[in-house]
């Protein structure tokens, strides 16, 4: 099945891209997707637990099952007032 990625700020910059489509297994889980970036990545692997996910445009949990055509978004940790 297809999906298309994004990411925003320091994790574009980790990343090295802002938008990518992959094709992934059927019944993929968003952690296991941000596990395949983080792979080989230590600045990545480090904000794991931290990392805000959405699909759709509606956050989720890491949990979350993906399917065909859905976009998942990867935002870094949010801090301020």
């Amino acid at each position: 099945m297809r999906i298309k990625i994004k990411v925003f700020a320091s994790i574009r910059d980790i990343c090295g891209f802002s938008e990518k489509e992959l094709i992934v297994s059927d019944s993929i889980r968003v952690n296991e997707v941000i596990d395949l970036f983080i792979k080989g990545n230590q600045e990545l692997s480090d904000k794991k637990d931290n990392l805000l996910i959405a699909v759709n445009e509606e956050y989720c949990r890491m949990d979350r099952t993906l399917e065909d055509g859905d976009t998942l978004a990867i935002f870094p940790p949010v801090s301020g007032g």
